[in-house]
């Protein structure tokens, strides 16, 4: 007889009516063991566990289930039983276990990070010795999640608050578990990542040494020597950090260890030592840049405008009605801040103007819903930081006046994008809003501008009814079908796809991404746009996502290629040009703009007057270590794009970016840079760059402020197109754009070697029409809709 034959020993009979239940459960049997679980709680109603029993079923049927509606239903039951179990027990750890992770995942539309840590804190208090519950918690802790709390001196949404409940529980594992083991390990590596998050990146560096002794695999070793390289990086201890990377290499070569020894090699300049090849970046040539006309210097620190900030954006208008340019910012756990033109500098006017302690944004809209001909202020405030009504300050003379809540704007979804644009050409500028980044419910809004100071939802009778799982970041407004009206855009986000909502008139929208053929693969998408990088006078699509870090470093390599269209990867920047006839085609592959990036922010501007839109991409992942330049793409006018950013050097790897604007604030006829830089984190932030603009005017130029009567103030919506020999340059006024940022509402126009333009057509959005011929370059004129001629500013 085999051994295989030999009988097992018999199970230890331990049978229950409780654990007849639970067997089923194991099974996948949820509807008989809920039918057995309720004969069980007519017995025993008070039963704690009987009721956790049944809310197990219900999250079973929730993670089985394929049907959007039942899955809402099965976990709406889980809660209910949930919160029964509770009720009946209040420290069912368990449970308490259960309803903490549903309220931290967005996803699940029961989004609470407040309420999951006061639920995981009595865990806590229950099982103090539970290291690895501590260490999960922990990690989730010092992630990105946002805390509310409201305070005079904190923003709601401080990063450094998760930090620090972080670094309280870690204390906890370190001083407890049992040295040398995997738990301490653990434990001392995040201690030093979440202090390193927090900025203090010199308190850091001890523990990463000790996590460095405990580390038992070379990956871990890897991770650890990885991190604490970074720390030194951000200390400027250039030479440190580089021989934390390469030591990296020492046992084990990869690309992304060789790209950041390679940043760190670079930040040392003359002083880095000549390594082996081996251990090398094989970095892309150089580009030829003999005779660019780009060249920048920044000079943010000479204007005081270098505030040391997190991810955010800008906006640029006069608010005060002195005649030049202010400048609004926000940044990642900071409030925002107002600085006022004095000429050769900025002050800070913040309290001054009445925003003294408003939260930073995600996007900063300067517009005027009112045309009083001041520049009013709404706020999209927070993102990935979870529901919270957006704010709209009206500008009462160089001072801002809350009116959130009697305007009706205060949308109170996870707003990113907030755009403004006049969707029914009435005069005032309606507003539409990109909500649903966590994928908590929210999703995108329109608000109609009724012109008495008010505004209306009519998101769901404009056609705009989007299903709760989909959401986006990124919109755009723009009239891609010529037909005298703005349509609307969203970007996709993951699983949900790109949108292009065609207005038909009177407030009424047609989805029709499929049939206009602007579709892409599943991409994780952040802002778009609707400008004309052709050069024909139609808008086309341009959409940025944020590419996994190994794809990126990858990217940069000298041995990168893309074979076809096919060939480019789901998370690479995407153009669809404009066929005219209401349709778009994909020519990524043959403008090569199919570089993966980690692009948060992103705009466009023609940089080098040369009558072409040039990009300039921020990357902004929120991982320390990413060490990630930003990029800037130049428009060769021939339908294909070239990475210049090594050339003009705004790459700073590891300055994350997010908000873009381009100005032209000396008045000099080419286009300045303002850069909203840094990260999430606190030990991610960053002095913001002014970029001047130091080559561009060598081309011809001109700028066109607007001034609406019948239309909107700023004419927002407006459409230029200005034609000189070969060139044809159309723009339309944006009310907002890219990653939240408002640009001035004067037109540029590069104008390459052409000292007059043949023509120029301005189309009003209330349907009115200039048409001006010879006009003169390198100058800043004026139109009022109601004259005749341009006017010198």
């Amino acid at each position: 007889m085999g051994g295989g034959d030999k009988p097992a020993p018999a199970l230890q009979e331990r049978s229950t009516p409780l654990r007849a239940a639970t067997i089923l459960l194991r099974e996948g049997k949820t509807r008989e063991a809920r039918a057995a679980l309720t004969r069980l709680l007519q017995q025993t109603p008070d039963s704690a566990e009987i009721r956790y029993q049944i809310a197990r079923s219900y999250l079973m049927d929730l993670h089985t289930e394929r049907d959007p509606a039942r899955q809402r239903l099965a976990l709406n039951l889980a809660m209910e039983e949930l919160a029964a179990t509770l009720q009946r027990d209040p420290n069912h750890i368990y449970a308490l276990k259960a309803k903490s992770v549903i309220h931290a995942r967005a996803e699940l539309l029961y989004y609470d990070p407040n309420l999951a840590y006061q639920l995981a804190s009595r865990v806590v208090k229950l099982q103090p010795s539970a290291s690895e519950y501590l260490l999960n918690l922990s990690e989730w802790l010092s992630g990105e999640v946002r805390f509310t709390e409201h305070s005079e001196h904190r923003v709601p949404h401080d990063p450094q608050l998760g930090l620090d409940r972080s670094l309280d529980l870690l204390e906890k594992v370190v001083d407890g578990v049992m040295p040398y083991s995997a738990e301490e390990g653990a434990g001392l590596l995040l201690m030093a990542k979440t202090l390193a998050r927090r900025g203090n990146h010199r308190e850091s560096l001890p523990y990463y040494r000790q996590a460095l002794t405990r580390a038992g695999t070379p990956a871990q070793k890897a991770e650890v020597l990885r991190e604490m390289g970074t720390s030194h990086y951000r200390l400027g201890e250039f030479a440190d950090a580089a021989r934390c990377y390469y030591q990296v290499l020492q046992a084990r070569s990869s690309l992304i260890d060789q790209w950041l020894l390679k940043v760190a090699l670079d930040a040392m300049g003359e002083a880095a030592p000549k390594l082996p090849e081996e251990a090398l970046f094989p970095a892309r040539a150089r580009p030829g840049g003999k005779g660019l006309p780009l060249e920048f210097k920044d000079f943010a620190k000479d204007v005081g405008l270098n505030r040391f900030d997190g991810n955010g954006t800008a906006a640029w208008g006069d608010i005060d009605g002195d005649g030049d340019l202010d400048v609004l910012l926000a940044g990642s756990g900071a409030f925002m801040a107002a600085y006022r033109n004095d000429g050769a500098r900025f002050s800070d006017v913040t309290a001054d103007v009445g925003l003294a302690n408003v939260p930073s944004g995600y996007s900063l809209n300067l517009i005027d819903y009112d045309n009083d001909g001041r520049l009013d202020l709404y706020v999209a405030l927070n993102g990935w930081n979870g529901p919270m009504p957006n704010r709209l300050f009206r500008n009462t003379g160089g001072k801002f006046t809350d009116v959130s809540k009697p305007s009706g704007a205060d949308d109170a979804g996870d707003g990113f994008v907030s755009l403004w644009g006049d969707l029914d050409n009435d005069g005032f500028l309606d507003l539409v809003i990109a909500n649903g980044v966590l994928k908590d419910g929210s999703v995108p809004q329109v608000y109609r501008n009724r012109g008495d100071g008010t505004f209306v939802n009519i998101t769901r009778e404009a056609g705009i009814n989007e299903p709760a799982h989909f959401g986006t970041i990124g919109a755009a407004l723009g009239d891609y079908d010529r037909d005298g009206d703005l349509d609307i855009f969203f970007n996709g986000l993951n699983q949900s796809p790109n949108r292009l909502y065609r207005n038909d008139g009177g407030l009424k929208f047609t989805e029709v991404a499929r049939t206009a053929g602007v579709l892409q693969p599943a991409h994780n998408g952040f802002v778009c746009f609707l400008q004309d990088f052709t050069n024909d006078a139609y808008p086309d699509i341009l959409t940025v996502s944020l590419a996994p870090w190994d794809t990126v470093v990858q990217s940069l390599t000298r041995m990168f290629t893309v074979s076809g269209p096919a060939a480019i990867h789901h998370d690479s920047t995407r153009l669809f040009r404009n066929n005219r006839n209401g349709t778009f085609t994909d020519i990524t592959w043959e403008s090569k703009l199919y570089y993966p990036m980690g692009s948060m922010g992103a705009g466009a501007a023609d940089l080098d007057n040369d009558g072409h839109l040039d990009l300039y991409v921020g990357t902004g992942d929120p991982q320390l270590s990413r060490l990630e330049p930003n990029r800037l793409f130049r428009n060769n006018g021939d339908g294909t794009f070239v990475d210049v950013t090594a050339i003009v050097g705004l790459a700073r790897p590891g300055n994350k970016g997010h908000g873009v604007a381009f100005l032209d604030l000396d008045d000099d006829g080419d286009l300045d840079i303002y850069a909203q830089l840094g990260g999430h984190y606190q030990g991610d932030h960053a002095e913001n760059a002014f970029y001047r603009n130091l080559k561009g005017n060598v081309n011809h130029w001109l700028e066109i402020e607007l001034t609406g009567v019948r239309s909107n103030r700023y004419a927002v919506g407006a459409q230029l197109t200005a034609k000189a020999g070969e060139l044809t340059i159309y723009r339309e006024i944006k009310g907002g754009e890219g990653f939240g940022a408002t640009s001035p509402y004067r037109v540029h126009f590069g104008l390459g070697p052409h000292r007059t333009l043949d023509s120029l057509e301005v189309k009003w959005p209330s349907g009115e029409h200039h048409l001006l011929k010879g006009v003169a370059a390198d100058r800043i004129v004026r139109l009022r809709e109601d004259g005749r001629e341009l006017q010198a500013k």
